[in-house]
């Protein structure tokens, strides 16, 4: 097959060539690579030839091939469609997996007449059948919906006229109203437009759009619409603000997805693109960041709480800490240390809702035992309510000689205790057990066994 297609290609570059072949350039065809000494000879070439490689298979024009598609006129189109739908009707009556005839619309035939192969049209024909065999599934399923719904509301018609007595229901006489989900919602709005008016201000700082990735970004926006949710339910809300917004960014993108209308005027959610010391004094800003040193004793209402809007999966920097000095803010941390036993490989991180729970409670009640019980309890290890996990932890800490008894039930000043503090007792070489050069590999030890 390469041979004729050589040769194929040759002739047709021998006819659109414009030099006149000699009569030994007919030899030269069964091979195009050999180049004939004699039509060299007789060719008029300069001194110095400039040799070119001959690709027989390049042209300088591209030839289309002839076109192999048959035109059919239109009565032989409807004869070849009347012979499918003839192929169609019989193999539905064989029990293929082929839909009836009737199931076939103009541009399913359509289709139908464009395929090449009778294996192709198997294929459609399956295609086909599966999406009617799914309809008259879906059919089957309304109708038995609709034979129970009718049966059901037949046996309830029935009750209620054997029934003398009043029937106390929402489609009878009834002393409760329907209350909807949008009569909630605007219940929990006008609640937030109430602490828009008298409640403590909290503000989410939402300007580090730059320092996380996109996936950080998409978090960080469902943490934003948890806060939103969190606060809006509680019965005593805090006036929450979204201050240095960037709405182009795509921390703020996520967020519209899922609050759509949180930029309309009626809707009581506050979005700023101006910074927090742009709306509020800055002498009662307090920035609550996790890299300063000083913790959060009381709640005090007359402060206004930063939190940073970030998702540090990856870069832990103290970016926070670092703006609120540029700031020149107060600063404070959770007391996460004094009230929690953090277990071991657990980071101390807490996402935005979190948080948000985390104050909304301390606001309400003052007290950090009851508004810590938002942390996730695998993040803490409670050796009060898990005997055996404090069992397994002196048992290793016995195998290699460090005492942490002291540690876990410490009553003064925690920096006074000691990691490596005296074990009640070493472990012990066994008598016999002595290294002796003399005996070693001559034979089984000999033991003196006696006392």
């Amino acid at each position: 097959m390469l041979r004729n297609l050589v040769r194929w290609k040759t002739c047709q570059f021998a006819l659109n060539s414009p030099v006149i072949f000699r009569a030994g350039a007919v030899r030269s065809l069964s091979n195009p690579f050999k180049q004939n000494v004699n039509e060299t000879a007789d060719l008029e070439e300069p001194a110095n030839p400039i040799k070119k490689k001959l690709n027989p298979f390049a042209q300088a024009t591209v030839q289309e091939l002839p076109n192999n598609t048959i035109s059919e006129t239109k009565e032989e189109r409807d004869k070849r469609l009347k012979v499918l739908q003839l192929e169609v009707d019989i193999a539905h009556q064989e029990g293929r997996r082929v839909p009836a005839v009737e199931f076939f619309q103009d541009h399913h035939w359509t289709h139908v007449l464009t395929l090449p192969s009778k294996s192709a049209r198997s294929k459609y024909y399956a295609f086909l059948w599966q999406i009617e065999m799914k309809k008259e599934s879906n059919q089957r399923k309304k109708e038995q919906r609709a034979e129970e719904t009718e049966r059901r509301v037949a046996e309830i018609r029935k009750e209620r006229e054997e029934n003398n007595h009043i029937i106390y229901g929402l489609a009878h006489t009834s002393m409760f109203l329907r209350i909807y989900d949008t009569t909630i919602n605007h219940w929990q709005n006008n609640r937030l437009t109430r602490a828009m008016q008298f409640a403590p201000k909290l503000v989410l700082d939402c300007s580090y759009d730059d320092h996380m990735n996109n996936r950080e970004s998409s978090y960080a926006a469902k943490q934003l619409m948890l806060c939103f949710a969190e606060n809006r339910a509680n019965d005593e809300p805090f006036d929450l603000h979204y201050c240095n917004t960037n709405f182009n960014g795509s921390c703020m993108q996520g967020l519209k997805r899922y609050i759509p209308t949180m930029l309309n005027p009626e809707f009581p959610m506050n979005v700023h693109s101006q910074c927090f010391t742009e709306l509020f004094p800055k002498e009662q800003l307090v920035y609550l960041t996790p890299h300063c040193r000083e913790d959060l004793v009381t709640y005090n209402p007359d402060d206004i709480y930063i939190v940073g809007a970030m998702v540090d999966t990856v870069n832990n920097e103290p970016l926070s800490l670092a703006k609120a000095k540029r700031l020149g803010l107060r600063m404070a941390r959770l007391p996460l240390d004094r009230h929690l036993q953090w277990g071991a490989g657990s980071g101390k991180s807490l996402t935005l809702n979190q948080m948000i729970s985390i104050m909304l409670d301390l606001k309400k009640t003052g007290d950090w035992n009851k508004a810590l019980q938002h942390v996730p309890r695998r993040k803490v290890a409670d050796y009060g309510t898990h005997p055996n996990d404090r069992q397994a932890l002196n048992k290793r800490a016995n195998k290699l000689n460090v005492r942490i008894d002291h540690l876990l039930k410490y009553e003064g000043d925690r920096r006074e205790t000691t990691v490596f503090g005296k074990p009640e007792k070493l472990r012990q070489h066994k008598e016999g057990l002595d290294f002796k050069l003399e005996s070693w590999a001559t034979g089984k030890r000999k033991t003196n066994r006696s006392s």
